[in-house]
């Protein structure tokens, strides 16, 4: 069948869209935390959705008691029905042991979580509500990573170039773009977007993961795309990406972020930081060496938008 000029360009219209529906790829990743109770006993808990990789990982602490060592979650993605155990290191067997199950009712939605918790030790059944602290916790969105060439041409054979996500709205209609500084990735690992709460406002924000050598120690990097409720946009926000693809671990259970580095001949440290006006903060700092047997810890307090020293000891 032969095309005439205005059908040619219908279908190449056509062909264009569905290309780049194809591009889009769903978020499926996130942290989500929550307040809750076991029977009448009230808990703060989270729970990391690795859809891709088909898994549940998270940690709760009874609020009665927030110093004590969190309890932690493990199971395998929800489809409609959801079960997850929890697991505590027995100290005697050297072995982690499975001492309670969740199992929660139809899963429809990351806001709230409710079932029966069963002791594994008595089979003694109570009921368990979890209820998410983020306002968007079931938030959809696609993205698209700008992706190109690298300038050393010997890097194209394994890399990728990137500068920008594009994000969508759950109906694949275009949000905004946003600007990355210039990066690689592994071809065959890409380029994986999640989502947390890293400024602790109650919004679940972006984070850009990447596979990259000549970042940091495990080929990995992240960027932090925060997320305002006033304008509805995300921000690559300078105070959350202070290094070059900085790795930031998030403790949703005392809303802490934190920074490591090891060399692996004995040298590492660790920074914790909490986030005051959306802004992150250096409250303690952990420094091992190989030419110490002690431990420096520094512990620091915020005083009017400063870190400050307020003791130092070597342990």
């Amino acid at each position: 069948m032969k095309l005439d000029k205005s059908q040619l360009l219908m279908l190449l219209l056509i062909l264009g869209i569905n290309l780049s529906m194809l591009g889009q790829k769903k978020i499926i990743s996130r942290t989500i935390a929550y307040d809750g109770m076991i029977d009448k006993y009230p808990i703060k808990a989270y729970m990391e959705y690795k859809e891709n990789g088909n898994w549940v990982y998270g940690k709760y602490i009874y609020a009665k008691y927030p110093t004590n060592e969190p309890i932690t979650l493990v199971g395998d993605m929800p489809v409609k029905t959801f079960s997850f155990s929890e697991e505590v290191y027995d100290v005697k067997s050297r072995e982690r042991k499975t001492t309670g199950i969740f199992q929660a009712g139809d899963f429809t939605t990351h806001k709230v979580l409710e079932g029966k918790w069963t002791n594994k030790s008595n089979n003694k059944v109570m009921n368990f509500q979890f209820n998410a602290v983020e306002k968007n916790a079931d938030a959809v969105f696609y993205y698209k990573v700008n992706v190109g060439k690298c300038e050393e041409e010997s890097y194209n054979e394994y890399y990728v170039a990137f500068n920008s996500v594009k994000l969508y709205d759950e109906h694949k209609q275009f949000i905004q773009e946003i600007t990355l500084p210039d990066s690689y990735s592994d071809k065959k690992s890409g380029v994986e977007v999640s989502m947390g709460d890293y400024n602790f406002d109650g919004y679940l924000d972006i984070i850009v993961s990447h596979y990259y050598p000549f970042v940091s120690k495990g080929d990995y990097g992240e960027y932090y795309l925060i997320y305002n409720p006033t304008t509805k946009k995300f921000k690559y926000d300078k105070n959350f990406n202070t290094d070059y693809s900085s790795l930031m671990t998030l403790n949703p259970l005392n809303q802490t972020l934190s920074t490591f580095t090891a060399d692996g001949n004995g040298n590492e440290t660790e920074t914790t930081y909490s986030v005051e006006d959306n802004k992150p903060y250096k409250i303690k700092y952990w420094e091992s060496t190989e030419d110490s047997d002690k431990v420096l810890e520094v512990k620091y307090k915020v005083v009017n938008g400063k870190s400050v020293e307020v003791s130092r000891t070597y342990k």
